[in-house]
């Protein structure tokens, strides 16, 4: 397992002598926030008030609404901008420590694509990407990063944007390269809805039968290669698949074995949340993103490893 830096290395290393400069500035968007955010009550508060005295309800809730929205909106933006500088500073100083990239704000590459085309995710109208962490750790590529997926549903008042995904995309180079192509789903989403196979970009996929039966009600299996399938689902690879999922407290796993590749998806909550408004809450943030990454990285090790029985 490769050797993490501890909070104390990483300040000690330049990144300790950044956040002091940032202290002033720091205090004055927290401030800014705090008077936008009161400002931006109090004004709504009076044409609501307005509102619940004349008969002009209809118009004074929707000018408190709209200055609600957006003053709460224009300061959410101001504070997102500056804990976005401090993430990309605290986080990035652990990624190069590690001779790793880090973006706080990324792009939608080929592996969000390919999750797509295999159905790893569901359908979305928009899409937001953030914490990207990409490179090599003990002889492994990797990408690493968080999303999310919006819809919009319903229609008139009744519109409102859902978040149908939030969560982690992993792409990992594997030991070696595959025959076909498996794909694993945790249960919860039968394939048998469509019958015992699908085709994706020409190449039908079958259902496998699960080697244990313990993982049965767990999984479900679909590849192009039936020998190589069980082989990639081996028990004691769902038992690592399973624990993934419960070290980034984390559900619906899917995992797509292609070509050298193997993806996976789970629905989470966020990581590496290492910045705030406040420098009190630091160390103990940047303690917590190092431990999280320990984690994944201990995580990719292990589900690099050929199954043993």
């Amino acid at each position: 397992m490769i050797d993490l830096p501890d909070v104390d290395s990483l300040m000690a290393g330049g990144l300790g002598g950044w956040l002091d400069q940032k202290a002033a500035e720091r205090d004055e968007t927290r401030r800014k926030v705090s008077r936008i955010n009161g400002i931006s009550w109090g004004v709504a508060g009076v044409f609501a008030l307005v509102a619940w005295i004349t008969d002009m309800y209809t118009a004074a809730y929707f000018v408190a609404a709209l200055i609600l929205t957006v003053g709460l909106g224009w300061s959410a933006a101001i504070k997102r901008k500056m804990v976005n500088s401090l993430k990309q500073e605290m986080n990035g100083a652990l990624a190069g420590s590690l001779g790793i990239s880090y973006k706080v704000d990324p792009e939608a590459g080929p592996e969000f694509e390919r999750a797509e085309e295999y159905d790893l995710l569901p359908s979305y109208d928009d899409s937001y990407f953030q914490d990207e962490w990409r490179g090599e750790v003990g002889g492994t590529e990797f990408l690493l990063c968080e999303l999310m997926l919006t819809e919009t549903r319903g229609s008139g008042k009744s519109r409102r944007t859902v978040t149908v995904f939030q969560g982690i995309l992993l792409r990992m180079r594997f030991a070696r390269d595959f025959i076909g192509t498996t794909l694993v789903r945790r249960d919860g989403f039968k394939f048998t809805l469509f019958g015992d196979s699908k085709s994706y970009d020409g190449q039908t996929l079958e259902r496998i039968k699960m080697v244990d039966p313990r993982f049965e009600d767990a999984f479900d299996v679909y590849g192009s290669d039936q020998v190589e399938g069980r082989y990639l689902v081996h028990p004691a690879y769902c038992e690592r698949l399973l624990e993934l999922e419960r070290d980034f407290f984390g559900e619906k796993l899917c995992a797509l074995f292609k070509g050298g590749d193997l993806l996976v998806t789970i629905h989470a909550d966020d990581l590496f949340e290492s910045a705030t408004l406040d420098p009190a809450q630091d160390r103990q943030l940047l303690g917590q993103t190092i431990e999280q990454f320990a984690s994944v990285m201990r995580l990719i090790q292990t589900l690099n490893e050929r199954p043993r029985g």
